[in-house]
C-alpha cells in the first residue's frame, strides 16, 4: 500500500508509487543476481561469458538493472530532465547488450560453441556494440545522480567506481576482481534502492471533500 500523509487543503502527499517500489527493488536486486553470476561463471563454467548457469542468472540481473535505471532515472529527470532521458537510452541499451551476452554464454556452455562475437565482425557488433555501452552509461548515471543530490557523494562515487571496474574482472577473467566489483555495486546500489524504496518523492493529489450541511 502506497504510504500516505494528510495535509492541509485537503492534499494526500505519496510518497512512493508502484513503480518507484518495482524500480527500487530492482535496484537491490540487480546487483545481487550479477554477484551470482559471476561466481557461477567462475566455479560452474568455463570464465567469465562461458556457463549456462551463469549465463541464465545474467539475464535476469541485467533485465533487474534495466528496471533500476527507469526509476533511477526519473527520479533524477525533474532536476535535469534532459540528461536522464539521454542516459534513459544509453543504460537500456547497455542492459539489453548484457542480456545478449547472458545469452551467448548460455549457448557456450551448453553447446561449446565460441562466443558471437568471436566468429565474424558482425557478432562482435551485435554483442559489443551495446554491451560496451553499460559501464560509462553507468558510471553517468552515477555522476547524475550525485549531482542531483539523489545520491550521497559517498554512495555516487562508489557507484561509478564499480561501474568502472566492471569490464575489468570480466575481459581479463579476473574472479577476484570481478567478485569485488559486484560486492562494491551490491553496496552502493543498495543504498539508493532503499533510499527509493522509503520515498524520496511528494506528489500531491488534491481530493474531493464533501460539503457538511449545518
Amino acid at each position: 500500500m502506497t504510504a500516505r500523509g494528510r495535509a492541509a487543503g485537503g492534499l494526500i502527499a505519496m510518497t512512493t508509487t508502484p513503480l518507484e517500489r518495482v524500480s527500487a527493488s530492482a535496484t537491490i536486486l540487480a546487483p545481487v543476481l550479477l554477484l551470482t553470476s559471476t561466481v557461477a561463471y567462475g566455479t560452474l563454467g568455463e570464465g567469465h561469458g562461458v556457463g549456462a548457469v551463469g549465463g541464465l542468472l545474467q539475464i535476469p540481473a541485467m533485465i533487474a538493472f534495466a528496471v533500476a535505471v527507469v526509476g533511477l532515472v526519473r527520479w533524477a529527470e525533474p532536476a535535469a530532465p534532459r540528461a536522464a532521458a539521454a542516459l534513459t537510452v544509453l543504460c537500456l541499451a547497455g542492459t539489453a547488450g548484457g542480456v545478449a551476452f547472458g545469452v551467448d554464454g548460455v549457448q557456450a556452455g551448453l553447446f561449446g560453441t565460441p562466443g558471437l562475437d568471436e566468429v565474424n565482425l558482425i557478432g562482435a557488433l551485435a554483442l559489443r556494440g551495446p554491451g560496451l555501452l553499460f559501464p560509462p552509461s553507468m558510471v553517468a548515471l552515477a555522476v547524475l545522480l550525485g549531482v542531483t543530490g539523489r545520491a550521497s557523494r559517498p554512495v555516487a562515487a562508489a557507484f561509478a567506481l564499480g561501474a568502472l571496474l566492471f569490464p575489468v574482472g570480466r575481459i581479463f577473467s579476473l574472479l577476484p576482481v570481478a567478485v569485488a566489483t559486484d560486492l562494491v555495486l551490491v553496496a552502493a546500489m543498495g543504498a539508493l534502492g532503499l533510499r527509493l524504496l522509503r520515498g524520496t518523492t511528494s506528489r500531491p493529489v488534491r481530493t474531493r471533500r464533501e460539503t457538511v450541511p449545518a
